[in-house]
């Protein structure tokens, strides 16, 4: 089975601030017959993640409705330069496994109340 095929299955999320961007890598996509629907708000990408089987996602990290998404990597892997290597790429949290999950929630917490203090008057998160 080759790497198209495989993805065929599955849809891919285009996340772009940009709408017209979004809609351009997403008709890219289904002219290479990939599954792609394109979103310039992240209430908008979250929906359709929970809609779809999400393969792969590709995300700007400023969408209309929200500005870059934390992301919390759980991993086996011990060694240091997996860690380095996520944090370059914006992880914000790195959890080994098994996780601890009292260590999640902390994390959770830490995450959801940052985004409570930098969200604009009115708007709850």
């Amino acid at each position: 089975m080759t790497s198209r095929e495989s993805t065929a299955a599955r849809w891919i999320l285009v996340a772009d601030g940009d709408e017209a961007a979004a809609n351009r890598v997403a008709a890219s996509l289904l002219q290479a017959r990939f599954r792609a629907y394109p979103a310039a708000r992240g209430l908008d990408a979250l929906r359709l993640a929970r809609r779809h089987r999400i393969g792969l996602a590709i995300v700007d990290v400023d969408l209309i409705d929200m500005q870059g998404l934390p992301v919390v990597m759980t991993t086996g892997d011990y060694r240091p330069a997996t860690e380095v290597e996520a944090r370059q790429l914006g992880i914000v949290q790195y959890i080994h496994k098994p996780v601890d999950l009292s260590r999640l929630d902390l994390v959770i917490a830490r995450i959801f109340a940052q985004e409570t203090e930098l969200a604009p008057p009115g708007v709850s998160g």
